[in-house]
Order: C-alpha cells, then sequence, then structure tokens
C-alpha cells in the first residue's frame, strides 16, 4: 500500500523539520510549504490525503488557502487540521474547530504533543 501523504504548511523551518522527522516514521510522506500560495500549488500536484496548516503565514492567513482550496473541485475534499499558536490549548479544548467558508475545520494549539497529534491524523484518516 502507498504511503499516505501530508502536507505540512508553516512558515517556521523547526516545526516543519520536526514534523517531517516524527511523521515519516511513522510511515507518511511529507510534503513541505512554507507559504499559502505554495500549499495551494502543492496541494492541487500532489493531492496530499491531508493537510496540517498553519494559521499565520507571510503571504496570506492558513484560513485564506483553505478557503480557496474548498472551492476548487480537485482540492475540495482534502481534509484540513489547523495548527497554530494563536489559539491556547483552553480555546482548542471549548472551540476545537474553525470555521473557514462554512465548513467546520478541527484547531489544535501550538506547542502541540506529537502523539495526540498523531491522534487527530489517524482519526481524520481513518
Amino acid at each position: 500500500m502507498a504511503e499516505e501523504k501530508i502536507l505540512v504548511v508553516d512558515d517556521e523551518k523547526d516545526v516543519v523539520d520536526l514534523l517531517e522527522k516524527r511523521l515519516s516514521a511513522e510511515n507518511f510522506e511529507v510534503i513541505r510549504a512554507s507559504t499559502g500560495r505554495e500549499a495551494m500549488e502543492r496541494t492541487r500536484k500532489a493531492r496530499p490525503h491531508l493537510i496540517l496548516m498553519d494559521i499565520v503565514l507571510p503571504d496570506m492567513e492558513g484560513s485564506e488557502a483553505v478557503r480557496q482550496l474548498a472551492e476548487d473541485p480537485l482540492t475540495k475534499d482534502i481534509p484540513v487540521l489547523f495548527l497554530s499558536g494563536i489559539i491556547s490549548k483552553e480555546e482548542e479544548l471549548a472551540q476545537p474547530q474553525i470555521n473557514v467558508g462554512g465548513r467546520l475545520y478541527k484547531a489544535i494549539s501550538k506547542p502541540f504533543a506529537f502523539e495526540e497529534l498523531l491522534g487527530e491524523i489517524r482519526k481524520v484518516l481513518g
């Protein structure tokens, strides 16, 4: 069976490096992006099984990139988990989803425990 592909979108290189290392060890293929535009291009080309999207990116909000991907018939069904340092763990627990264009997406606060994130990833990917 082919590896499942995860697109990791974050402008913090250390976060992407860590996630790539840990996810690769779990037999996921990791695709990297550091901007919203790059994320949209890589999503359209690679068709990942899941996107881990930071909210604050240098060129556009991650939510805007997700909104545009959700409007594209080729990418609209790709699940997204938001990772963000602008939401606290308390906010994540109280309001675990972000509404983007009428669709709800799970939000996970940074820093995160990798095992918890991995559990969410496995839930999404089934």
